[in-house]
């Protein structure tokens, strides 16, 4: 039986899954529920590659990493294949890590570019309809207060636009009674005055709108 192979692409990054399909999940000869291997190339540094596990690893690694970094909270993240860190010029640095005796750690400079480019490859593997790959056990874990944090920020942006919605409109329709009141009163006053000078002559008038 032929593997199955896909490719998602993003400017500098490139994610290649390979396996099979599950027939007894029903399905499709196009689908892959049993990934073999996968590749991860980035252009002008190593390529990374490994079993399932490895996979696994490498995506909770970068989604934790992504999530801990929007927090400004810069840990470090650590497990048996991959840990990742922030260093002073804001490059990420990959330390990847053997199961294999004899090797040595192999380290990877990312700049934020790059890291993004990664992100995006995952999330492309995420949503897509060939990948069979459960990702609930691969979501970050995040603190309680730091979820407080998040909730609190999507709170106050979930307020912010009706407020300001609200703010315009109640701008937009005090200066309108504003304008439209002046408007009324110097049309009251033109008049009056347009009606002195003329009371000495029959007809003259003059309507401003």
């Amino acid at each position: 039986m032929l593997q199955n192979t896909y490719n998602f692409n993003q400017s500098s990054v490139e994610l290649e899954i390979m396996g099979l399909p599950d027939y007894s999940k029903d399905d499709n000869e196009k689908n892959i529920s049993i990934i073999s291997s996968w590749k991860l190339s980035i252009i002008n540094k190593p390529e990374i590659q490994g079993n399932l596990d490895h996979l696994k690893c490498v995506i909770k690694a970068f989604y934790t990493f992504a999530a801990t970094t929007l927090l400004e909270r810069n840990e470090r993240f650590e497990s048996d294949f991959i840990d990742i860190s922030l260093d002073k010029e804001g490059k990420f640095n990959l330390l990847l890590k053997s199961s294999k005796p004899g090797i040595k750690p192999l380290t990877i400079k990312l700049g934020s570019s790059e890291f993004a480019d990664i992100i995006n490859c995952i999330d492309q593997l995420k949503v897509s309809d060939n990948i069979k790959l459960d990702f609930n056990e691969l979501d970050p874990v995040i603190k309680k207060k730091n979820i407080y944090l998040i909730e609190k920020h999507k709170t106050i942006e979930s307020l912010l636009s009706p407020l300001l919605a609200i703010f315009s409109i109640s701008i937009f329709t005090l200066a309108s009674t504003f304008f439209y009141e002046n408007r009324d009163e110097r049309n009251k006053n033109i008049s009056l005055a347009l009606n002195n000078k003329s009371s000495n002559t029959s007809s003259l008038v003059i309507i401003i709108k």
